[in-house]
């Protein structure tokens, strides 16, 4: 699954859900977006908005995240960062959900976040999509 993200100016990012949903964690934990925004986000096709102020606040939230990384590392969904590569996951019919680390498995990479910390300082404003 992927996500649009339009800018007001500049060229549209693609994410997938993988690196957007720990990213979101983190836009919500500081305080910059609501629940209902964080689900609203996080769903394909619901739409959101983001003006160039909330963007600009987006960047310096990212910024602060980004100086306790380092290239290589993620951010896992609960916001620790780890520098261990992501485990391989299989899903078969099979699968079990308690066989799943979704810690692990959504995370969003140092790189990811540099790429939407510049999107964010140069978009002004954005639509998810």
């Amino acid at each position: 699954m992927a996500f649009i993200l339009v800018p007001g100016r500049g060229v549209e990012l693609i994410v997938n859900a993988w690196n957007w949903r720990p990213t979101l964690s983190l836009i919500r934990s500081a305080g910059l977006i609501t629940e209902e925004d964080y689900e609203r986000w996080g769903a394909q096709g619901c739409g959101g908005e983001v003006d160039t102020d909330l963007a600009r606040r987006i960047a310096a939230v990212l910024e602060r995240r980004l100086a306790t990384m380092k290239q290589g590392e993620r951010m896992l969904s609960d916001l620790t960062i780890t520098a261990a590569p992501k485990t391989d996951v299989k899903f078969t019919p099979h699968t079990k959900s308690e066989e799943i680390d979704t810690n692990d498995l959504y995370s969003a990479s140092y790189e990811w976040l540099v790429t939407f910390h510049d999107f964010c300082n140069e978009s002004q404003g954005f639509k998810v999509s």
